[in-house]
């Protein structure tokens, strides 16, 4: 299957213009976002290996941190289109952090490649927690307004989105107070300490503490979890009730059709690979590929829809 795709590429490109013909002459380079050794980072090493087989050519991954990742992309977005920088940003980078900051980019700054991966977010509880349903937090956060506290890896990050779907789609957001950390780790040590009750994560990070899922924010419930209910049936509308840890590769705007294509293809070949099955497997990375027209679009809505997460979170 691989080789026949592998060999629909080759013949593809026979058709192309020279330029595209000879796509790369140089290497790719994949820019990751955040600090090297974080998920971002192996994500991105792990892909990068077939994806150069893949397209023929050298790629190479390569870190810009800062600024919650609005740094990379700024940066980024002002390149030539030429296909030889292209980001990997999550669904907070592009859809979050230039809604609430001032930044040079916004939804038409890119040009979508592929969405590579896909995680949906759940709220938890510690094991020991006395709430089994979302039906008991809202009970008792209405019998006890201000007790309660959520926590977040920061302000606009998805722990905090996840945080403010759940208890905004169940009208008790208000009532609550969040506590934000630098990061994941430290609001996991005050969630098992008991100092914060909730947290929001994807399933990945939930399974490495004792801890209870409440609700998934899928559109369906997930396999390892059968028994935990989607956010819609707890009574949580769209467009809160879906919520995934997304992230794709993106061009700057004005990459020329061939070249998209191209890249496109080789992100398919790239992503359904054998060796980066194996590096999902190992690393917890949930696959979702969306070619380039579907990315678009989905990138769109998810840009649309984050709005009102943003106005619900205040930021």
């Amino acid at each position: 299957m691989r080789t026949q795709t592998l060999s629909v590429l080759l013949g593809a490109a026979l058709a192309l213009p020279a330029a595209a013909q000879d796509f790369p002459e140089r290497p790719i380079n994949l820019v990751a976002p955040f600090n090297a050794g974080g998920g971002t980072d192996l994500l991105l090493r792990g892909l990068a290996p077939h994806f150069a087989e893949a397209i023929g050519g050298d790629v190479f991954v390569s870190n810009m941190a800062g600024g919650s990742g609005t740094v990379a992309a700024s940066a980024l977005q002002g390149q030539r289109p030429d296909g030889y920088q292209l980001g990997y940003f999550s669904v907070t980078v592009s859809t979050i952090q230039p809604q609430i900051k001032n930044v040079p980019y916004g939804v038409d700054s890119w040009t979508p490649i592929c969405s590579v991966a896909a995680s949906p977010s759940m709220l938890f509880v510690n094991a020991d927690s006395p709430f089994q349903t979302m039906d008991d937090v809202v009970e008792a956060v209405n019998a006890a307004p201000g007790e309660y506290v959520y926590g977040s890896s920061g302000p606009g990050a998805m722990t905090h989105l996840t945080t403010v779907a759940a208890f905004a789609g169940l009208g008790i957001l208000d009532k609550m107070k969040h506590l934000p950390f630098q990061g994941s780790g430290p609001a996991i040590k005050e969630l098992t300490a008991g100092n914060i009750q909730f947290f929001g994560d994807t399933e990945v990070l939930m399974q490495r503490g004792d801890f209870r899922p409440l609700v998934v924010f899928n559109s369906e419930r997930l396999e390892n979890y059968p028994d935990v209910p989607t956010a819609t049936e707890v009574g949580i509308e769209a467009p809160l009730n879906e919520l995934y840890l997304w992230g794709g590769l993106f061009a700057p705007a004005g990459l020329d059709e061939d070249l998209a294509d191209i890249l496109e293809e080789a992100c398919e070949v790239a992503v359904n690979s054998e060796g980066f099955a194996e590096f999902a497997e190992s690393s917890g990375t949930v696959i979702r590929y969306r070619g380039r027209e579907e990315f678009d679009a989905f990138f769109r809505d998810q840009y649309e829809a984050n709005q009102v997460l943003i106005d619900a979170a205040g930021l």
